[in-house]
Order: structure tokens, then C-alpha cells, then sequence
């Protein structure tokens, strides 16, 4: 299955896991999803003879990231967190270590698997993930251990992800819909690729990034730049001329670009 075949399936993305596995098919040598999803249903059954009696959610969710962040030994890949791998879910669990949004797509896919509402949150410069009760979000960071993180250590994940470049408000702990979590993970390998000059790993990122967000002009536009890079003038005048059609105001590079194209 391809990730077109599989957001025709799932168009909300809410089999997360599945998800994150189709959206960075091309970098992966076994682009399915049926491993990680194995192993995930195998945990999630450890976990569900731990959950307490009578009910406590605090401590149910001290055994998701006992499991995780101990016995499993996952944790954020510090020394080199640019590596692509660190995108991909399967060589994640494999190794053990990832980037805050894979650490979390795994958390909420296990909690769910355990019937937890659970979310991915996308902080400024840092994902982390949460479950929603009445009272809000209880939100957690996985990259560090699964510590919990409210608004005091919100505020410092910002701080520290972007130099104090943007200032912390509370609404940035709102939950990010699935499907917007996807492209938000294919976007950091996109941008890794654009930066090292992979053209045509840039290409097919740009063309997930267009398949998760259709409706947006910024990854037609990206896309373009992408296709001139490789010599390909007229693909990049057909993304060109859909960006413009999408923004919602005049894009005066994109009319330049397209004066340029002829």
C-alpha cells in the first residue's frame, strides 16, 4: 500500500503508527507496516495485565512509559538527531532512539492500543504527546524519558527549541490532529533532504507533503523549487500554477518564478 491507497483508507491518519510507517515509504527497505504493527499489539498486551484495579490513570500511564523508557530502553537520539533514520519508525524501534514526534507517534499509538484518548502535541521546535481526561491534557515528553510536561515545562521545551525566539502560550499544548502529525514528520525529512541538496529524496517528500496537505500551497511551492533543481521547468510551472491557485492571497515569488518559466 502506498500512502495515497492508505489516506484513501484512513483519511483522519488515526491508525498513527501505520501511518508514519506509509508516509517515509521510499527511505525505508521494507515499506509496510506490518512489523511495527506486530510489535506494538505485543506490548500493548504486556501492558494491559499491568493496568491497575481499581482504575488509576496516572498510574496506568507510569506503566506505558515504565515499558517504553525503561524495559525498552527508548530515548531521544541526542548525538545525531539530523539522521534521517531517526524519521522512520521501524529503524526507531529497532534502535531504540528517535526524534520527540517518532518517540510520540509510538507513545500515542500504544496508548490508544490501550484505550487511552491519547494525542501528539506540537510544540514549537518540540513534539511530545498527552492524553486527554476531563480536566485538559496530561501531556508528557518522551524524548526525555516520559516526563510529564505541563505549562511551566512547556514553556521551557519552547525556550530551549528556539533560542526564546518565540514565547510560550498555553494553547500551544492543544492536541495536532493525526494527519497533520504526518506531515509534520515527512516535513523534517523534507527539509533535511532540501538542505543536504537530495533532490530526489526532496522529491518525494515534497509529493507526500502535497498528499497530506492538498490544500495548501507551501509544499506545491516547495515542490517546484525541487523539480527546477532538477531541470524539470515544466513540472515545476504546473506546481507553480496550483500554489498560486491555492493562496489564499497573491504570492509575488510564485508569479515571478512562473514570469521566469514563461
Amino acid at each position: 500500500m502506498s500512502l495515497l491507497e492508505y489516506l484513501r483508507t484512513d483519511p483522519a491518519c488515526r491508525n498513527l503508527a501505520e501511518g508514519a510507517v506509509y508516509a517515509v515509504g521510499p527511505a525505508l527497505e521494507d515499506p509496510y507496516p506490518d512489523q511495527v504493527v506486530l510489535e506494538l499489539g505485543e506490548w500493548a498486551d504486556r501492558l494491559a495485565g499491568r493496568m491497575p484495579l481499581p482504575w488509576n490513570t496516572h498510574k496506568a500511564l507510569d506503566e506505558v512509559n515504565r515499558l517504553l523508557f525503561e524495559e525498552l530502553g527508548f530515548r531521544g537520539d541526542r548525538g545525531t538527531y539530523d539522521a534521517p533514520e531517526n524519521a522512520l519508525l521501524p529503524r526507531v524501534m529497532e534502535r531504540r532512539k528517535g526524534l520527540p514526534i517518532t518517540l510520540s507517534i509510538l507513545w500515542v499509538d500504544l496508548a490508544r492500543r490501550l484505550g487511552f484518548d491519547a494525542v501528539g502535541v506540537g510544540l514549537p521546535g518540540h513534539f511530545v504527546c498527552g492524553v486527554r481526561n476531563g480536566l485538559g491534557i496530561l501531556c508528557f515528553d518522551p524524548f526525555h524519558g516520559g516526563r510529564p510536561v505541563g505549562e511551566e515545562g512547556g514553556s521551557e521545551l519552547v525556550r530551549a527549541a528556539t533560542g526564546g525566539r518565540i514565547t510560550f502560550h498555553p494553547s500551544m499544548l492543544r492536541p495536532m490532529a493525526d494527519r497533520q502529525i504526518l506531515a509534520r514528520l515527512v516535513r523534517n525529512l523534507h527539509l533535511r533532504y532540501m538542505h543536504g541538496e537530495a533532490w530526489e529524496e526532496a522529491l518525494w517528500t515534497g509529493t507526500h507533503l502535497i498528499l497530506l496537505e492538498p490544500e495548501n500551497p507551501r509544499p506545491r511551492k516547495e515542490r517546484a523549487f525541487v523539480h527546477l533543481q532538477r531541470g524539470e521547468s515544466a513540472a515545476a510551472l504546473e506546481d507553480l500554477q496550483e500554489a498560486l491557485r491555492l493562496s489564499p492571497e497573491p504570492d509575488p515569488e510564485i508569479q515571478a518564478w512562473m514570469q521566469e518559466l514563461g
